[in-house]
């Protein structure tokens, strides 16, 4: 994919504060969980138009150790998913004559 080393300068999110993706760090005021679903929905709201997001997706679901956050329009749940449901389809089409 041309470009693809260069994902992170496309990225929308790229300048924005990293609490709106991970949440407040260690020492930081909790937010409660409807601040949570927001913050989260707000980020997802950047990976929607984001012309980088595929490429942002694909670093976090191969590279990446990070288990938190929203990364590629993902949460770490959905991200969970998606790596299992990638790896059920990788493994069937592996044992497909």
């Amino acid at each position: 994919m041309p470009g693809r080393k260069g994902w992170r300068n496309r990225a929308a999110c790229r300048g924005q504060d990293l609490v709106l993706f991970f949440g407040p760090g260690e020492g930081e005021p909790r937010e409660s969980p409807k601040q949570k679903e927001n913050r989260i929905e707000r980020a997802k709201h950047f990976c929607r138009t984001c012309p980088a997001q595929a490429d942002c997706l694909d670093f976090h679901l191969q590279v990446s150790a990070a288990q938190y956050g929203v990364a590629g329009g993902l949460d770490e749940d959905e991200r969970t998913a998606y790596r299992r449901r990638l790896q059920r389809k990788a493994a069937r089409e592996r044992r497909a004559p």
